[in-house]
């Protein structure tokens, strides 16, 4: 029987870290991916959404351009070269992750592995043949699946998930999204913006239900304002064939009624990739359907680590960076522990979003005693040079010391400003800290310093 030191089950962003950590520390190191090195996040996740708000931020800015005498003529857009630069990036992000890792000598087997014992994992790789190899360490970073509501029609032709709707070589004519998620919303804005009609469908009244209500209220009146229809507060009934492609039942306090579109997508958020992977063989606790772990990213068994998606804890590719780096540490006899208290959560709408820490309903909800400060970015000159001076940041503190506890921001590029708010956060600072700090004038850190020293 083969023997390595570590094998790690799945090549996404936790996976592809936590090989590479564990070879540099000097392992004999296998992964095992079912299908792309780099999973979710390169090949169909926040690397392609990213390019596509990129796309987005460059349509509006050249529409935009007349109003500073910049005349550039009709705008069109070609949805064909459009998805083909996408997929350059998204090549060129995973060829990078591919070349890491044989530069460091990992062993990549593309197949699906699952656990045969705590110290034995049965690998079948893509061509059928089927091994068992005996390692001292195995990291679990299955990664995760998008969720759907069991509903008839759920699983029909014309029924996306964010995967298959990034995939489309052609422009959708319309599409009806399922959900309420950060995806649901950035989907919305991508497509809303690039010419098609698009209507956003959700069980719950409130969009972004772990965000500040003031700003998830502010990036509905934005997605309405750029066109998207949003049926909120609604039963999903069942998807059936339509005139236009696929007809989604839904009912509400005005009774039932059909949402038409070309293409229905759910974009409901994903759930931990746990079936399948012989847990059982080895005694790995899952608990509600994800692998339970310790703060040093160990499962209930001594030597098996789990990273990533399928720990269900936040579901964010930064967060299964730092889960796969301590677990490749830890399984290499290093000493590595996860802290989740400071995480920026990026939302890429039109304006875009972000957030770190606790919202101020949760502050309340907590009985801390807080004290709370806001600035308009329609008072920031250099949010007024590019036209761009919706939304606000917000700043909540601690009333007593000034230690700030969380920071949440709608405004031209908050997922860039929010990680001054982190870093200060990650340091325990206070508003003092970021009031009495220069920031350069004019610029959109302005905002962020305002803030605190309205506080």
């Amino acid at each position: 029987m083969a023997e390595t030191d570590v094998i790690v089950i799945g090549g996404g962003t936790a996976g592809f870290l936590a090989a590479q950590i564990a070879s540099q520390l000097g392992g004999n190191v296998i992964l095992v991916e079912k299908e792309k090195v780099g999973g979710i996040c390169p090949n169909w996740g926040c690397i392609p959404m990213c390019f596509m708000d990129h796309c987005v931020e460059v349509l509006k800015s050249v529409k935009e351009a007349g109003k500073d005498g910049i005349n550039v003529g009709q705008v069109e857009i070609d949805y064909h070269k459009l998805i083909s630069e996408k997929e350059k990036v998204v090549k060129g992000v995973v060829a990078g992750m591919e070349a890491r890792l044989q530069a460091t000598g990992v062993q990549v087997v593309i197949g699906s592995a699952k656990l045969a014992s705590p110290n034995q994992v049965e690998i079948t790789s893509d061509n059928g043949k089927t091994e068992t190899i005996q390692t001292d360490k195995i990291i679990i970073a299955s990664g995760s699946l998008p969720r759907r509501y069991e509903i008839p029609g759920a699983y029909g032709p014309g029924v996306l998930t964010t995967k298959e709707l990034l995939d489309l070589n052609e422009l959708p004519r319309s599409l009806a999204i399922i959900g309420r998620s950060v995806t649901a919303l950035e989907l919305a804005t991508v497509w809303v913006n690039l010419g098609c009609t698009v209507s956003l469908i959700a069980r719950r009244p409130q969009m972004l239900p772990n965000e500040d209500e003031e700003i998830a209220a502010q990036v509905q009146q934005a997605l309405e304002a750029d066109g998207v229809h949003i049926y909120a507060g609604v039963d999903i009934e069942r998807i059936d064939d339509g005139e236009e492609g696929k007809s989604i039942t839904i009912s509400g306090e005005g009774g039932k009624q059909k949402v038409e579109a070309q293409f229905a997508v759910f974009a409901l958020g994903q759930q931990p990739l746990v079936d399948g992977l012989g847990l059982e063989n080895a005694g790995v606790a899952v608990t509600e359907g994800r692998i339970r772990t310790n703060e040093k990213m160990e499962t209930s068994v001594k030597g098996v680590y789990a990273a990533g998606d399928a720990t269900g804890e936040m579901m964010l590719a930064s967060i299964a960076m730092i889960q796969g780096m301590v677990a490749g540490t830890n399984a290499m006899g290093r000493d590595a522990t996860m802290n989740y208290r400071v995480v920026p959560r990026l939302i890429r709408t039109v304006p875009p979003t972000a957030a770190v820490g606790i919202t101020e309903f949760e502050a309340k909800e907590r009985r801390l005693d807080i004290k709370v400060g806001r600035f308009p970015f329609g008072q920031n000159p250099r949010a007024s040079i590019i036209r761009e001076s919706r939304g606000f940041v917000k700043i909540i503190a601690d009333a007593t010391s000034g230690e700030i506890l969380g920071v949440h921001i709608i405004g031209p590029q908050a997922t860039e400003l929010i990680h001054e708010a982190a870093a200060v956060m990650q340091m325990r600072g206070t508003v003092q800290d970021i009031a009495a700090t220069i920031h350069g004038h004019p610029s959109l850190n302005e905002t962020i310093q305002r803030a605190a020293q309205g506080l």
